[in-house]
């Protein structure tokens, strides 16, 4: 990809996804490419996406304050409604003067006449009592239902943060397959986010170094058949081989192992590495064939 179509497509990609502003972009991504900064262009690509995380973090905040604010005012609103309905009160009361005019109405001193009971009697009187006992329940509930849904926000705030490094890692890995794209790059960044689809259906676990991802399907790691846990290169991999052609390298050098590298199959694979096998069986240069055994030899290897 030229550098032209390069920077178009990060362009594009920062106005949509950061909201950044032309003058921003051309400050990064500058028209000559010999006054590209890598340094400055990735410092500034972090900085956009941590200001990104702040955003969401506090708009998680703020949501948590207003649904305790919303719940506590309809709970009393209600609260006080029952009281009314339960004792035939029609006058405006709310809050303690409300409980008052209940001790009131319950109560033989007031019928009698007597003085007005002191706070300590009110506090003490059995419906009081019943009534701020309930009240103290529902306004718990009513608490930690906004918790676990706070708790949910912050969670997919964190699921949101891992995968979108899960992205980062797999789109990498994905460009050094050299996939068959469109020429047109919204087209190809399209194409690109097909793997990005995918690998939704998964939740990703991140190593003790966050430099590595294990995916997991329903809580638990993903096992090949014999077992095994697939590796995130793997698994990145073989979606991918699902999903795209790759281009033929323009000179192959001999199969691992003395392959014949004809139609036949024959010869026996031995691969230095993981990384290795899985680039010689996603090559479409080689025969079938050959790939087929090449798995085969993988696996006793």
């Amino acid at each position: 990809m030229s550098y032209v179509k390069l920077i178009k497509t990060l362009a594009d990609g920062l106005k949509t996804a950061y909201k950044t502003s032309e003058d921003d972009i051309i400050n990064i991504l500058p028209e000559n490419e010999e006054n590209f900064d890598e340094t400055k262009f990735l410092e500034a690509f972090l900085k956009l996406d941590k200001d990104r995380i702040e955003a969401i973090g506090q708009k998680g905040k703020d949501k948590f304050t207003e649904g305790y604010n919303k719940a506590k005012k309809e709970e009393r609103v209600a609260f006080e409604k029952e009281i009314k309905d339960t004792f035939d009160i029609d006058e405006d009361l709310i809050g303690i003067d409300l409980v008052k005019k209940v001790v009131e109405l319950k109560s033989e001193t007031s019928k009698k006449g007597a003085g007005k009971l002191s706070d300590d009697e009110i506090k003490s009187h059995p419906t009081v009592i019943k009534l701020l006992t309930e009240k103290e329940k529902a306004h718990k509930d009513d608490i930690q239902k906004i918790k676990e849904d706070n708790e949910q926000v912050i969670l997919g705030m964190k699921k949101e943060r891992v995968f979108g490094n899960v992205s980062k890692k797999a789109l990498a890995l994905l460009d050094e397959m050299n996939p068959v794209l469109s020429e047109n790059p919204k087209v190809a960044n399209n194409q690109r986010n097909y793997l990005l689809d995918r690998l939704k259906g998964y939740d990703w676990q991140p190593t003790e170094n966050d430099d590595d991802y294990i995916p997991l399907k329903d809580g638990k790691r993903v096992e090949d058949a014999h077992g095994h846990g697939i590796s995130f290169n793997d698994l990145v991999k073989g979606a991918a081989s699902d999903l795209y052609d790759f281009k033929q390298s323009d000179k192959r050098d001999t199969p691992p192992g003395g392959g014949s590298g004809g139609g036949s199959g024959s010869g026996n694979h031995k691969f230095k590495s993981e990384d290795e096998y899985a680039a010689y069986v996603t090559d479409t240069s080689i025969p079938l064939a050959d790939r087929q055994k090449a798995k085969e030899d993988w696996n006793k290897q």
